[in-house]
Formats: C-alpha cells, structure tokens, sequence
C-alpha cells in the first residue's frame, strides 16, 4: 500500500501525534531546531521519516487508508483521523513499536546539545488546552484559512508548496513559491483575519499562550510575505 500525495503532505507538514499515550507519526523537526541541523542531518531525518512512513502504510488497511485521507482532506485533526480508524490491538502494538524505534534512531543523529536543544524546545511551548468546542471552531477557522491562501496561488505555485513540503522544511516553501507583491499583501491578510477569528474563541489566559506561540510562528511564516 502506498500513502497518496495528499495524505504524505498531510503528514509532513502537521504535528502528526496521535493515539494518546505515545504513538505518533514521524515528524519534521520544529522550524526553530532544523535550522540547528547540518545538511547531511537533514537528509538522515528526511530518510527516517520516509522509512516510518512506509511502515505505519504496512501496518494500515486499505479502508483505514482510504478513510485517513479523506479525514485529513477535510481538514480534521491527524490524531481526531487516526483515533477514529478503529485500530486493533495488533495495529496499536505495531505502530507503537515503530514509533519507539523512529524516536530512538532520530536520536542517534543528534549531538548531546541538540538533543538538549529539542527537549528545550519542547518543554517551552505553550499550550491552549482548548475545550472541544473551541476545537471544533479552531479547526474549521485554520481550514478555511488554508482555502484561502490556496485560492491566492497559481497552480504552479500549488504544485511547488507540495513538493516542497515533503522535505519537512516550513520556512523554505515559501520562499521557492516567488510570491507577487499583491500575493504578500493578500496572504498577509487571510493570516491577520485569522489570527483575529481564533483569538475571539479564546479566554484570557489562552489569549497569552497563543500570542507567545503566534510571534515565533509569525517570524517565520510572514517574513516570507512581508
């Protein structure tokens, strides 16, 4: 079985954790650490991750397949899709092994300091602990504004964010994309229009936690369209 474009760019470019306690999809590094990684690095965590991929595809039926990616078309969440594929104990015990051994090898390819960096990292994100009905809100809002954004492009420029996207590397897409001026201005817009939506389904104490969240993403992602 192999995975659709869809579903393999669906993967590569969200936190794809799923399965609470401890099983998740292989994942880019976070746009503040890959930075941080030497090309080579790059190139063993980019194998890494097309290795796992065509594991968990092993491991998935073609119904579970199927019903992934129209999950993820519509825009739900990758742990909302996955929990939802009625996997058998035997599923769960596998992927959960190739989560161990994705997790022990990527660890293998870092040094002593950028495993402490990563750890760092993670300890410092903030979290929203959203209810399920601000969930709700904030995926439909974040799907709509990826609607958006997508009619602003040319169909080339659609085929290059998905080609680019496979290499887990956030911040270059966009610069390989060669926005027009008018493009900047309007992708500018869709994003402030929905930063503006989510923090109206926020409470205050969220409030805080998405805006240390949205500067660090905002440095990467508007810098680009400025």
């Amino acid at each position: 079985m192999k995975f659709s474009q869809l579903s393999i760019i669906a993967l590569n470019t969200l936190a794809l954790v799923f399965l609470a306690p401890a099983i998740a999809f292989s994942q880019p590094m976070r746009p503040g650490f890959n930075s941080n990684l030497t090309e080579a690095q790059k190139v063993q965590m980019k194998s890494l991750r097309d290795s796992t991929r065509s594991q968990i595809d092993a491991v998935l039926t073609d119904a579970q397949r199927t019903q992934l990616e129209n999950a993820l078309k519509s825009g739900t969440k990758p742990r909302e899709a996955m929990q939802a594929l009625n996997l058998s104990d035997e599923q769960r015990s596998k992927l959960r092994a190739i989560k161990e051994s994705e997790k022990t090898q990527r660890q293998a390819l870092l040094t002593p300091e950028q495993r402490q960096k990563m750890t760092e990292l993670r300890s410092n994100r903030p979290k929203l602990n959203l209810s399920p009905e601000q969930r709700q809100k904030m995926q439909a809002i974040r799907e709509n504004t990826r609607q958006k954004i997508s009619s602003v492009l040319t169909s080339e420029q659609k085929a290059q964010l998905d080609q680019d996207r496979k290499t887990g590397d956030r911040r270059p897409k966009w610069d390989s994309l060669n926005l027009q001026p008018e493009q900047k201005a309007q992708i500018k817009a869709i994003r402030e229009a929905s930063n503006s939506e989510i923090k109206a389904i926020l409470t205050p104490t969220q409030l805080q936690e998405f805006n240390q969240r949205g500067d660090r993403r905002a440095n990467l992602r508007n810098s680009s369209v400025k």
